[in-house]
């Protein structure tokens, strides 16, 4: 009986033909698949993000990041069109905010803003930092519908993530992922 046993495990899966390349490439592609509420469960409420420059929305759930791709292109710089590397702690950033406020909706002043168009601005006399975060992918200008700028600011200091900018006349907040420290602008 073991001799047969043995020979089961030998000619088993182990030892088949590995399958066709094409099914090998799609199995190691990942897929993002959310979760499905229990039946009688509420499914989770999705934030919508919207982009003041471009137009553009996208839905997010909390706690699901969208594909790097995906939020590369919609956080792209509006002027030259061209994204960068995103960093991805920026939705969960926004999307947290929401939550707090009770929002369904995220409007995006600005995210990836290309050296040019920084220099652009600066040139202009826009109040926008050389070295700005927003230049390397890792900093998100965006306001909530009916919360006050004052209050996203302090929701947003009280994270202790990284800069927080506060542009009260502009009404919007500047969150990045850089050093903790805090400002006030137009």
């Amino acid at each position: 009986m073991r001799a047969a046993l043995l020979l089961l495990v030998i000619t088993g899966p182990a030892f088949a033909e590995p399958p066709p390349k094409k099914d090998r490439e799609r199995a190691g592609k990942t897929v993002n698949k959310r979760p499905r509420p229990l039946p009688g469960q509420k499914p989770a409420k999705l934030v919508n993000l919207y982009n003041q420059w471009t137009h553009e929305w996208l839905a997010v759930e909390p706690g699901v990041a969208p594909s790097p791709a995906t939020l590369n292109r919609f956080l792209r710089d509006h002027y030259t069109s061209e994204p960068t590397q995103m960093e991805p702690k920026l939705v969960d950033i926004v999307t947290a905010a929401a939550q707090q406020f009770g929002a369904d909706m995220v409007l995006v002043v600005s995210a990836f803003r290309h050296e040019k168009y920084n220099l652009i601005l600066r040139k202009k006399g826009h109040q926008v930092a050389r070295d700005s975060a927003h230049t390397k992918g890792n900093a998100i200008d965006f306001h909530l519908p009916k919360v006050t700028t004052q209050k996203l600011h302090e929701w947003a200091k009280a994270q202790q993530l990284g800069g927080v900018g506060l542009y009260l006349d502009s009404g919007f907040v500047h969150m990045d992922t850089g050093k903790i420290r805090f400002w006030s602008g137009d």
